[in-house]
């Protein structure tokens, strides 16, 4: 078990210290969960060798009742490795038609982007995009949603997700070889969820049939990511000579086929940050 454990650790290890450039600032999103504890461990730990400035956020949404208890965690940890945090309070009320999980996720994103620093370090790991892929493709989600969470954002290139081809059995093994204390969110027990239905009750049993669903199902979001590029380069093709100062021209679809079309109107859209409209709403 020792041994497994260590050999977990190295992986991880390994993968940081080549996952980003020497000499960068980078901020790490703490939420204080194993994930983003092991993540800040880990950079805490190559950071001299490796030249990089480290700096914490922790997001204070405010829904769980233990929510200020995470707050001080954080600053404590952050504390012990001298690392600077800050602690940016939203307010998820406002966008709560999103969903829950959306809404928070809108909200992570507009504080990273306001923070000054090379890369914006986030700990999704490889069950993370199996649960994320599952969900979207649930949905109905197209080639861009299928391609789940990217390595590195394409829409904002500061964003990666260094342990993304990591499992959670990993990171666990990681976090009791070095011995590290971090916090429980309560909801991730709640199985109202779809997420935590998934990882609770649909994945395990999956793992029995097919043990390695990680490894494929992740190569098949990288499929789609590929995918969703191509339709992007036509997109920016068909589009061309057609979008000025953030207008398209309809004379741009009358000469497209109905798929290239709505092809074009959906990247248009999502470049905007515009809300993409659903298929049917499309026909």
């Amino acid at each position: 078990m020792a041994n497994t454990r260590k050999s977990h650790s190295d992986n991880l290890t390994h993968r940081l210290a080549t996952s980003l450039p020497d000499g960068s600032a980078i901020l790490i999103g703490l939420s204080g969960g194993v994930d983003s504890v092991v993540l800040l461990h880990l950079l805490h730990h190559l950071a001299a060798s490796h030249g990089w400035q480290l700096s914490a956020l922790h997001i204070h949404h405010g829904i769980s009742p233990n929510a200020d208890h995470w707050a001080e965690f954080c600053a404590a940890l952050c504390a012990k490795l001298s690392i600077p945090l800050h602690i940016e309070k939203v307010n998820i009320a406002p966008l709560r038609a999103l969903g829950l999980e959306a809404a928070a996720r809108q909200l992570r994103h507009r504080a990273f982007a306001a923070q000054h620093c090379d890369f914006v370090a986030l700990a999704h790991h490889a069950d993370d995009q199996v649960e994320t892929l599952l969900l979207q493709l649930l949905r109905g989600a197209g080639v861009r949603g299928a391609a789940a969470m990217p390595e590195r954002s394409a829409k904002a290139h500061r964003i990666v997700r260094p342990l993304l081809h990591s499992t959670r059995e990993e990171i666990l093994a990681y976090a009791a070889c070095n011995e590290l204390a971090w916090i429980e969110d309560e909801s991730n027990a709640d199985e109202a969820y779809p997420r935590n239905f998934l990882r609770h009750r649909l994945l395990p049993v999956l793992s029995e049939k097919f043990p390695a669903y990680r490894v494929t199902l992740g190569r098949g979001a990288q499929h789609f990511a590929e995918a969703s590029e191509l339709l992007d380069d036509l997109a920016r093709l068909d589009g061309t000579g057609f979008i000025l100062d953030n207008t398209l021209q309809v004379g741009a679809l009358r000469g497209l086929s109905i798929t290239r079309a709505k092809n074009l109107l959906r990247y248009f859209l999502y470049q905007l940050g515009c809300p993409v409209p659903q298929a049917a709403q499309l026909d």
